[in-house]
């Protein structure tokens, strides 16, 4: 995926301070194409001027290959330790939610998975309360 594809799945609402990441319908086969797709949502966050974001995240329809898999998972783990104030994520397939949950649970850290991106806003907002 080139960088303008990868742009236009990254989104800044800078009145809730919300960093909003579009995931869905994207199949990752590999670490390469998750470094570049982490890499430049750095990038863009380091063009921002802020540092700390809320994070939407729409895993509608996302797929991972089993290669692609961890890199995908620590390079997401990296960036909420690293940048955010919370993340909620959102129409998440049941494989998806399992996962995302079960990982949740091993690494101590909520999963905030709802069902639609409205749910997900809401829920950032009652997080900043």
């Amino acid at each position: 995926m080139d960088e303008q594809s990868i742009d236009r799945r990254i989104s800044f609402h800078d009145g809730i301070q919300v960093m909003e990441v579009d995931f869905s319908d994207i199949t990752f086969d590999n670490a390469e194409q998750v470094n570049s797709f982490y890499d430049r949502i750095e990038q863009r966050m380091a063009q921002s001027g802020r540092d700390e974001w809320f994070f939407l995240v729409n895993y509608r329809n996302c797929r991972l290959t089993p290669p692609s898999w961890v890199p995908f998972a620590n390079r997401g783990k990296k960036l909420n330790l690293a940048h955010s104030l919370g993340s909620v994520r959102f129409e998440a397939d049941e494989a998806t939610r399992r996962s995302i949950e079960e990982r949740s649970k091993r690494e101590n850290f909520d999963a905030n998975l709802v069902k639609s991106r409205e749910d997900a806003l809401a829920r950032i907002a009652s997080m900043k309360r």
